[in-house]
């Protein structure tokens, strides 16, 4: 194990395939609703069915792409955390682009959200009348699902190819993953994939680690959802339980 462990240009082989092994088991899983059948609904049979559907497809996720992840890399394989960008590097030192790059995302998904198309996409949580609670589980549920989804993404497939193959094969064998596996939200989605994540391996290229693309990804997911609630006019959105 440990000749394998030092053995650069197959950790990034096995990345490889780990993407693809953990995604396909991901869209095999949460297509049978093996979550929803024997986890989600036998904890709150009595929730909303669209609550029950979102709760387990982030689950599947969140397990798939994270904590799977985690545990075949850091704690079996045991790489160290600086290889997988398990670190805050030069995070703090790069401060200033991240500001940036979050006024450019609130930005671009205020527009977009005006969209009807990205409306019938965002949010995933599909409910007519939204309250505080709802808000807290999408936001929450987000956030721990791209925390596992950038760990795989530009922690994992990120630093181990770039280590083996260098930059440039690196950023086009993360970029053609990342798009693929958004083929089953539509073309438009795994095209726009594409400039995403070559900002995001930039990042993760200049500060060593994987929170800067964690933080960029989540205010995308994040404010594409909130910006949608406010332009959809066919969603309520409620600030106490007492307007239900």
């Amino acid at each position: 194990m440990p000749d394998l462990i030092s053995n650069t240009v197959f950790l990034a082989w096995f990345a490889i395939f780990s993407v693809c092994l953990f995604f396909l088991l991901y869209f095999f899983m949460a297509k049978r609703r093996i979550f929803l059948k024997y986890l989600v609904q036998p904890v709150g049979p009595s929730g909303l069915a669209g609550v029950n559907e979102f709760i387990s497809y982030k689950l599947t996720g969140i397990f798939f792409t994270g904590v799977l992840p985690f545990l075949v890399f850091v704690m079996i394989l045991k790489v160290p955390s600086s290889g997988i960008g398990l670190v805050t590097g030069r995070t703090f030192h790069f401060w200033y682009l991240l500001i940036i790059l979050v006024i450019i995302t609130a930005t671009a998904t205020f527009k977009m959200s005006q969209s009807k198309k990205v409306q019938q996409l965002s949010p995933e949580l599909k409910l007519n009348d939204w309250f505080p609670r709802h808000v807290i589980l999408s936001v929450t549920a987000w956030l721990l699902y791209i925390l596992g989804y950038e760990f795989l993404f530009r922690g994992v497939l990120w630093f181990l190819t770039s280590d083996a193959f260098g930059f440039w094969p690196a950023l086009m064998i993360n970029i053609f993953l990342y798009s693929l596996v958004h083929l089953p939200q539509g073309k438009q989605i795994s095209l726009g994939a594409v400039p995403v994540g070559v900002v995001l391996c930039l990042m993760s290229q200049l500060t060593g680690s994987f929170i800067p693309a964690f933080l960029i990804h989540s205010f995308i997911a994040v404010l594409t959802d909130l910006f949608s609630l406010y332009h959809n006019k066919e969603v309520r959105l409620h600030l106490n339980q007492e307007d239900q």
